[in-house]
């Protein structure tokens, strides 16, 4: 297996010589292990190959993967909850993340999913996620709006 990236696109070529075009590098477990299980997924959905651990390729290699991943990656950490409003079709959160304020709508209390301990992860009606790390960590304001919710 070797990869390479030109421009924004990935290519995979196979243990059998076959190019594989346009391939997408997917988190399997994005929030509880995201420095392992990573899928690499051709243009029609299917897997084309698995990378069990990325530490495991030749630098350059993992360097390749590293940066495909970043382009792909989007996980905001949500540092504080503003406010809480409700909507026609779920609740709009206005909330201040790690990489700025930002406004989302959720549909309903299980779009909030406990990851173990305090962890949290919010998907929003777009399927953006957006990760609390620690909910003990944030301010006693946002703590009491996110209560009435999970």
């Amino acid at each position: 297996m070797k990869l390479s990236l030109s421009g924004q696109s990935l290519t995979l070529t196979d243990a059998a010589g076959t190019r594989h075009e346009n391939v997408r590098p997917v988190r399997l477990f994005p929030l509880t292990e995201p420095q392992h299980w990573i899928s690499l997924v051709g243009e029609g959905g299917r897997e084309l190959a698995c990378v069990e651990d990325p530490a495991s390729l030749e630098t350059e290699q993992r360097q390749v993967l590293e940066t495909a991943l970043a382009k792909r990656d989007f996980v905001p950490v949500i540092r504080s909850i503003t406010t809480i409003k409700r909507a026609n079709d779920g609740h709009d959160w206005h909330v201040e993340t790690d990489r700025g304020p930002t406004v989302f709508r959720i549909e309903t209390d299980e779009s909030i999913q406990n990851l173990g301990g305090t962890r949290l992860v919010i998907i929003d009606k777009a399927g953006t996620r957006y990760l609390i790390p620690d909910v003990a960590r944030l301010d006693r304001d946002s703590r009491r709006k996110l209560e009435r919710y999970y």
